[in-house]
Parts: structure tokens; sequence; C-alpha cells
């Protein structure tokens, strides 16, 4: 296989898994939306809720993170290097309030 083609190759399997990625994430926002429905017409207090009801938020959202981050990783976004514009402190060792 030619280096051309490799990158050919690499390219095609990259967007597929940009477009199942996708589509996970629409299927996840669809079970979120309709479970976030059938929380606010169940009659339970907040403080009250079934451990159920928790753990099912929890893995909707630990795997709507891992969607993400495949998406970050396909999309080569977490690749790109931010310059830190945040100004830089100077520490002054040795100096005396009194003298200031």
């Amino acid at each position: 296989m030619t280096k051309k083609d490799e990158k050919n190759k690499k390219q095609e399997v990259n967007q597929k898994h940009i477009e199942y990625l996708d589509k996970t994430l629409n299927i996840l926002g669809f079970i979120l939306e309709e479970y976030s429905r059938e929380l606010t017409r169940a009659d339970i207090e907040f403080l009250e809720m079934p451990k159920n009801s928790v753990a099912t938020l929890d893995f909707l959202i630990s795997s709507i993170l891992k969607v993400q981050k495949g998406q970050r990783i396909a999309l080569g976004l977490d690749e790109e290097e931010f310059e830190d514009t945040s100004p830089q402190i100077n520490i002054i060792e040795g100096l005396s309030e009194c003298k200031i």
C-alpha cells in the first residue's frame, strides 16, 4: 500500500467514525430528551429520585462525554496547541512590605 493509499484509507475510516459518532450523539440526544420528559411527568420529589433514575442519567452523560471525546479525536480538535495569552506573573523574592 502506497503512502497515498494509506492516507486515503485513514481519511475514509476517520470519516466513517465521524458519521457513526454523529448518529450516536443524535440517538443519545433523543434518549435524553425523552427521559427528561419521563422524569418531569413522574410524581417524585427531587431528593427522593430513585437510584436507577440517577444511574440512567449518569450513563447518558458518560456516553455523551465519550462521543464528544471521540469526535474531538476524529476531527483533530485536541491536536491544536493554543497559545497561553494570560499575563505572566513575576515573583520578586526578598521583597519587604515596609520598603514599599
